[in-house]
C-alpha cells in the first residue's frame, strides 16, 4: 500500500513539472504579444515632431506710410489645417486673411513670408498683424507683429484740431478776429468742418473737403492743401477754395502761404498751430450746423470734382 500511494505521488508531481514547462512558454508569447502595442505606440508618440510656430521679428523699424514690415514665419509640424492673419487696429482685429495656400511646405516645415506696405492713416492707430496657426491636432498658435509708424504731414492735420495763431503779409499782422477765433478738424474721410465759435456763427460757408498733395519737386513748399467750401450768393451757391502751400511743418506748428487775388494779396504767411481734439461745435452753434446742412443749395454734393484734384 505504501509504494502505490508513492507512485502516484511521483506521478502528480511529473505532471505538474511539464505543465509548468509547457505553460511558461505560452505565457512569454502572451506577455509579449501585449506588449507589442504600447512599444510601437511608445515609438509612434516619440518619432510625431510637436508643433512650433516662430516668427523673424515681433516688431518693425519705425515705417513711413509707403513703406514695408516684412517679417517671416516658421511653423513645424506635422499637418496645418488653417492658417489666417489678421490686421489688429488699436488691439483691435480688423480684417481677416486666409494664408494657408501661400505655405511654402518642405516635408513637415513651412514658412510664409509677409509683407505689408503702410497705408495713408495707418499711422493714427497702434497698428500690428496676429498669425493664427491651427494644427492636424485642433491646437491653436498665435504670432504677433507690431508695426511701428511715423506720423505722416498728412496725418498730422487728422490727429489734430488746428488753428491760425498768426497770418502776416508785407510785414502788416493780418490776421482777423474771426479767423483767430475758428478751430478746423479734419477727418480721414476727406471732408472738413470749421467751429466757428457761437460769436461768429453764420450760414455764409458750407465747410467741404479738403485736398493734400506732397510737393518735394517744387522748391521749399513740402505739401499744398486745399480747403474747398460752398460759398453763399443771393439764392444759390458757388465753389470756392484756396490752396495752402506749406513749407515748414511738425506736429505742433506749420507755415503756410496762401493768396486772395479777388484783393490782390499774395504770398500771406499763415501760422497753424495744433491742439489735442477737444470741445467742438461745427458752425459755431447746432441751429447753425442744422441750417446748412440741411439747405440744398449748399450741398457739398455738388463741389466741381475737378477741384477735388490738385494738378500743380
Amino acid at each position: 500500500m505504501h509504494i502505490i500511494i508513492t507512485n502516484q505521488l511521483t506521478i502528480y508531481q511529473n505532471l505538474a513539472v511539464m505543465k509548468r514547462k509547457m505553460n511558461f512558454p505560452l505565457l512569454l508569447v502572451c506577455i509579449t504579444l501585449f506588449c507589442i502595442p504600447f512599444a510601437i505606440s511608445s515609438c509612434n508618440d516619440e518619432d510625431e515632431v510637436k508643433t512650433n510656430a516662430t516668427i523673424s521679428t515681433s516688431s518693425t523699424p519705425v515705417l513711413a506710410v509707403g513703406e514695408s514690415a516684412t517679417a517671416t514665419i516658421n511653423i513645424v509640424a506635422e499637418g496645418i489645417k488653417s492658417f489666417k492673419y489678421y490686421k489688429v487696429v488699436d488691439e483691435v482685429r480688423a480684417v481677416e486673411y486666409d494664408a494657408i495656400n501661400n505655405l511654402v511646405k518642405e516635408g513637415n516645415k513651412y514658412t510664409y513670408s509677409f509683407s505689408y506696405t503702410v497705408q495713408e492713416f495707418d499711422d493714427l492707430h497702434t497698428l500690428g498683424f496676429e498669425f493664427e496657426i491651427v494644427d492636424k491636432a485642433n491646437v491653436s498658435y498665435v504670432l504677433g507683429l507690431v508695426v511701428n509708424t511715423e506720423l505722416s504731414l498728412k496725418s498730422s492735420f487728422v490727429k489734430f484740431d488746428w488753428k491760425v495763431t498768426a497770418s502776416e503779409w508785407l510785414g502788416m499782422d493780418v490776421l482777423a478776429p474771426h479767423d483767430a477765433a475758428y478751430i478746423y478738424r479734419f477727418h480721414e474721410d476727406g471732408t472738413y468742418e470749421v467751429d466757428m465759435t457761437p460769436e461768429y456763427a453764420d450760414n455764409l460757408h458750407h465747410f467741404c473737403y479738403w485736398v493734400f498733395k506732397e510737393t518735394p519737386d517744387n522748391g521749399d513748399t513740402l505739401a499744398v492743401i486745399r480747403l474747398v467750401r460752398k460759398l453763399r450768393s443771393g439764392e444759390t451757391a458757388v465753389d470756392e477754395y484756396y490752396d495752402y502751400r506749406i513749407v515748414n511743418a511738425t506736429q505742433a506748428e506749420m507755415t503756410m502761404y496762401w493768396d486772395i487775388p479777388v484783393f490782390g494779396m499774395f504770398n500771406i504767411a499763415n501760422t497753424f498751430t495744433s491742439q489735442p481734439k477737444g470741445a467742438f461745435q461745427p458752425y459755431g452753434t447746432p441751429e447753425m450746423a442744422s441750417e446748412v446742412g440741411n439747405d440744398p443749395v449748399m450741398s457739398c454734393s455738388t463741389v466741381d470734382p475737378a477741384l477735388l484734384t490738385i494738378q500743380k
